[in-house]
């Protein structure tokens, strides 16, 4: 640090001295007098920073408005207090004089009654005497403070008490004998000792309050004029004070500003040399350097200003670069937008796979590829869409033969021998490839198989063909699971009376183009209503569910067996001739006479089943939408002879040819 040159004061935040060594001791210093010119110095610096000054007169003018106001405040105090004083004063006189009036008038009326006997004397005796009665009492409240005072009210109220007791008395036997002979000279003269007592006593407090009346008003002229005082003195002080501040500001701000702003202008007005002067107080010094600094540094800028410009350059050239990648990444996230709205609006799988056919080569154009789909029940993978010619094409294969079903994750192998090739990519020319599952919501889907992924962008394509084949998938399983619930009856999986309907009109059309037989099996739980009374509904489910495993277990794959209705089951069986039909439907019936039924550890049945069979063939004239009506009827002959039998419609071969 340089003898120019200040450092902070801890105990002066935002002022500057110069160091103690800085410079020389004076010469002939002792060490005693060191200390004190030291101290000296300092606020010799600390007076030459401006804000210090500020800050000494704003203190000054902080502590002067305080200060007076403060004492006017309590000034203000005082002279409440005093005025208070005095009107209480003024109170206890007056609850003193009224007092001392009612009670006269109320002597003044009794005389006059007593000597005259008339009555109109006493009109306000009572009121008079009420009001004393009060107004003792006030006084009593009013002079609590003063415990001289307040010995003398007492002794007033009991003497007043007395007083009107006297009164009272006189007037009631006055009222009751006559005012003649009321008159007693021993009451009116003890009425009249009373009256002194009280006239005396009232004196000397009024005196005594009249004294403090006195004092009062004095303590509150006193407050009044020390007031005046203080507004005469303080605020001329204070204004001088908020003068000088003002002058503090002006003075120590104008000049340097002044010259900072001559120094600014020159800078910008392309005088690169331009600097300011070191002047004034601390603050507007330290500015002026900060100035000069911020100055070196721009003119720095200036000049590494156009080494940037090639800089710049280089970097619009690679911002046009990433644009060109944009706008290509902008076609890709247009042509998959395309695709999604596509696969949002499919209806069936195939619809899926003509959508997927079509825009997989556009998106993944320099890769080949396939799609392949998870079949649950048959826990395959099986492919539904391909393109650009893959190396690896199976059509089927387990999950297990996939590394990257197996993992959950991305399987990759980016060269030969770098990873485990997949099994069902096995054997193929080695190239890179890469297996992507498709998961949604934690289901695996289906899985993309790729080969020849190298770039990033391909690498962008086919994270976004993930999510909408995801989604596509999602949906195209929900649309599946929706419909076979809409054709499925819940208690026994079968198919119900609206699939029924649909297939009958299908299989009946194929029957009449191809020739082929078309035999139609309505069967019924026998006693089905007694059984659910007597074993409870629960078990009467059961029964249908076990009656419904039989009957697909002795019918074909092919053969279509629905839930009719209640305990009523119908079977469709395309291509099946009488013979095989009845021998079916026989084994049927055994088998469920047979079977055995347990719910919750009790066996129940026996039960038996009655059947109804209708068979239409070529040589049969007859439409084919009377098979479910002629097979029903069959049914009912079957309950009506016994049950647990089988009925056939009989065939009409003869009736056609006749």
């Amino acid at each position: 640090m340089g003898a120019g040159t200040y450092q902070r004061l801890p105990e002066w935040p935002g002022l500057f001295v110069r160091p103690a060594h800085a410079g020389a001791p004076v010469r002939g210093m002792d060490a005693a007098s060191r200390p004190a010119a030291t101290e000296r110095s300092a606020r010799v610096k600390i007076l030459a920073s401006l804000s210090a000054r500020i800050y000494a007169v704003m203190a000054l003018c902080a502590i002067a408005t305080l200060s007076l106001g403060g004492l006017l405040l309590h000034s203000s105090y005082q002279s409440r207090a005093a005025f208070d004083w005095v009107g209480h004063s003024q109170r206890v006189i007056i609850s003193l004089n009224s007092l001392q009036a009612n009670l006269g008038q109320a002597e003044s009326g009794l005389r006059g009654y007593l000597l005259t006997d008339d009555a109109s004397y006493l009109a306000n005796f009572d009121d008079n005497i009420a009001r004393a009665s009060t107004l003792r009492d006030t006084v009593i409240e009013l002079v609590q403070d003063n415990p001289q005072q307040l010995q003398r009210a007492e002794a007033l109220r009991s003497l007043a008490t007395d007083k009107a007791l006297v009164m009272t008395r006189a007037v009631q036997r006055g009222r009751r004998v006559g005012a003649t002979q009321a008159a007693n000279p021993v009451s009116r003269e003890r009425g009249r000792s009373l009256m002194q007592q009280i006239n005396a006593i009232t004196m000397a407090m009024r005196d005594d309050e009249r004294r403090l009346l006195l004092q009062r008003t004095e303590d509150a002229n006193q407050s009044y004029e020390l007031v005046r005082v203080l507004l005469f003195v303080g605020c001329p002080l204070l204004a001088l004070l908020i003068l000088l501040l003002g002058w503090q500001i002006r003075t120590g701000m104008t000049r340097p500003l002044e010259n900072l702003l001559d120094a600014v202008n020159r800078f910008g007005g392309g005088d690169r040399d331009a600097r300011a002067k070191v002047a004034g107080g601390v603050e507007f010094r330290e500015l002026a350097r900060a100035h000069n600094v911020m100055a070196e540094q721009l003119a720095s800028a200036i000049e590494q200003s156009n080494m940037a410009e090639a800089q710049l350059a280089r970097a619009n050239a690679e911002l046009v670069q990433r644009s060109r990648a944009l706008e290509t990444r902008q076609k890709s996230i247009e042509l998959l937008s395309g695709m999604a709205r596509r696969l949002q609006a499919i209806r069936d799988e195939g619809e899926l796979t003509t959508v997927l056919d079509c825009f997989l080569p556009q998106v993944l154009p320099d890769l080949a590829g396939a799609l392949y789909v998870l079949n649950h029940s048959h826990n395959l993978l099986i492919r539904i869409s391909t393109w650009g010619e893959p190396y690896a094409n199976p059509e089927t294969f387990l999950p297990d033969q996939c590394w990257a079903l197996r993992r959950g994750q991305s399987h990759e192998v980016a060269r030969p021998g770098a990873d485990i090739v997949c099994v069902h990519a096995s054997g193929s020319v080695p190239v890179e490839r890469m297996c992507e599952p498709v998961i949604a919501g934690g289901e695996v889907l289906g899985l993309i198989y790729v080969e020849g992924l190298s770039s990033p962008e391909d690498r962008f394509r086919l994270e976004l063909l993930m999510e909408n084949v995801a989604l596509a998938l999602v949906n195209e399983n929900l649309r599946a699971r929706l419909r076979e619930q809409s054709i499925r009856d819940p208690l026994t999986r079968l198919f119900n009376r609206r699939y029924l309907e649909e297939a009958m009109q299908i299989e009946a059309a194929r029957a009449q183009r191809t020739g082929a037989p078309l035999a139609v099996v309505m069967a019924d739980v026998d006693h089905f209503k007694r059984f659910n009374d007597t074993h409870g509904h629960e078990a009467g489910d059961a029964l249908l569910r076990e009656v419904a495993g039989q009957i697909q277990a002795h019918f074909r794959h092919g053969d279509i067996v629905c839930r009719y209705g209640g305990e009523e089951f119908t079977v469709i069986a395309p291509g099946a001739s009488l013979e095989l039909i009845c021998r079916r439907v026989d084994e049927l019936r055994r088998a469920v006479r047979e079977m055995t039924i347990e719910f919750r550890g009790q066996r129940l049945g026996p039960v038996t089943m009655s059947f109804g069979i209708d068979v239409w063939n070529a040589a049969d004239e007859r439409s084919t939408d009377t098979l479910i009506g002629e097979a029903d009827r069959a049914l009912f002959r079957a309950k009506r002879l016994g049950r647990d039998r089988i009925e056939v419609v009989p065939p009409r071969v003869e009736e056609a040819a006749e």
